[in-house]
């Protein structure tokens, strides 16, 4: 059963959850639950007992039947320390959540198993978007699954496996060279044709599943949080996600203290948050042309942005860019020495961290988790290609 009574809008109005809702992210629409029930009713040792997925969470989520739950078996991923990347950052401690052992390889199923589920339960058939492209593969997957349709508009050097993702999923997908303009067309086809437009912070949904990071986090740290939370933002729907989970957990008296610092890193050539919080504003500006590798982080008109920043106000923390190169060095070195394979955009954390620590504003001595939103096998084309030698006998062989 779900606890859900009502969604939220910024302005404190309250609206039926039992029908799909849809607007502009300024609107803020946020799912909310009857928290002071759910405390009577359920406690932190029966989520424990709960299946090793992010179902576990049933309680805090929508969906008023999970066991019916459109789901490919998502999230309960690993928070794995890593005692060499530490070292060599002079730390004690340093935690990588690996996000990419998710069905689809990224952290985008934890949205898409949780919204496709909930909009099955109401009634919904298609559903639309514009995604860089992680999304677009996971949320095709999961339509297929459930039997609805996704209509995707992915940019024209989207990753081959997302684009491969819809395709074999046989849902329409479009491509589209100026990416400044696919919230537009998106809106505009979900007006004309009746489809639920489903882009980042649109609807409530995609949050709560990616907020399961957060309780999960919580959970495998014992109920308690990290000091600091490296996380790398697009849209910055995962980061406001992260931190509701903690919210709630608080209200619930399942965690105490004070909420992690975060710090969001972005790629030089489209860093719209980081300009912002450097420049001491409160809104984020549009960025003008985009130079970044393919994959994730391609957004210059963040919808999460102001959410984000009033997060980084509110708790602390920080905002930094890292640059292709400094991803790519990032996803050998963390591959070298953990034998974590993150995609570059992932990568972009731990990258920023090191800069965090040299400008002292994350301390050695604390408990950082670096939030690892994507395996590596999505980015292979933007990797160095191998390069090996043949051999033809056991004496060429050699360390």
């Amino acid at each position: 059963m779900s606890y859900l009574t009502y969604i939220e809008n910024a302005d404190g109005k309250h609206f039926d959850p039992g029908t799909p809702h849809s607007a502009p992210p300024a609107v803020a629409l946020r799912a909310r639950y009857d928290l002071d029930r759910l405390r009577r009713e359920v406690t932190r040792e029966s989520i424990a007992s709960g299946p090793a997925n992010l179902w576990r969470y049933a309680p805090l989520l929508p969906v008023a039947h999970p066991d019916q739950a459109v789901s490919l078996n998502e999230g309960w991923t690993p928070l794995l320390q890593a005692p060499r990347l530490a070292h060599a950052l002079g730390m004690k401690q340093l935690m990588v959540k690996d996000e990419g052992r998710n069905p689809s390889g990224t952290f985008k199923d934890r949205g898409a198993t949780v919204a496709v589920s909930r909009y099955v339960e109401l009634g919904v058939k298609t559903v639309a978007h514009n995604s860089s492209g992680n999304a677009g593969g996971s949320w095709s997957l999961y339509a297929a699954r459930a039997g609805i349709t996704c209509v995707n508009i992915l940019p024209t050097d989207a990753q081959p496996a997302s684009r491969q993702h819809c395709r074999a999923s046989g849902q329409p997908t479009f491509l589209l060279e100026n990416w400044h303009d696919g919230g537009r067309l998106v809106a505009e086809a979900c007006d004309k044709n009746g489809w639920l437009n489903i882009c980042t912070l649109r609807e409530p949904y995609r949050l709560e599943g990616k907020k399961t990071m957060g309780l999960e986090i919580a959970e495998q740290l014992g109920w308690r949080m990290p000091d600091a939370i490296v996380y790398p933002m697009g849209g910055g729907l995962g980061a406001i996600a992260i931190f509701k989970a903690f919210e709630e957990l608080i209200q619930l008296g399942w965690i105490k203290g004070k909420l992690p610092r975060l710090y969001v890193t972005q790629y030089e050539g489209c860093a719209p948050l980081v300009k912002a919080w450097s420049e001491g504003r409160d809104e984020v500006t549009p960025w003008g042309k985009i130079d970044i590798p393919p994959g994730g982080l391609k957004s210059p008109n963040p919808p999460g942005g102001r959410a984000v920043l009033e997060l980084i106000r509110k708790h602390g923390g920080g905002a930094v860019t890292a640059s292709a190169d400094e991803a790519l060095a990032a996803v050998d070195e963390m591959t070298r020495e953990e034998g974590l394979f993150p995609c570059p955009e992932s990568a972009t954390t731990l990258a920023g961290l090191r800069k965090a620590i040299a400008q002292g504003w994350i301390k050695t001595d604390e408990e950082v988790v670096l939030i690892s939103t994507g395996s590596g096998l999505k980015s292979i084309p933007t990797l160095a290609t191998p390069r090996f030698t043949t051999i033809t006998s056991s004496a060429e062989l050699h360390t």
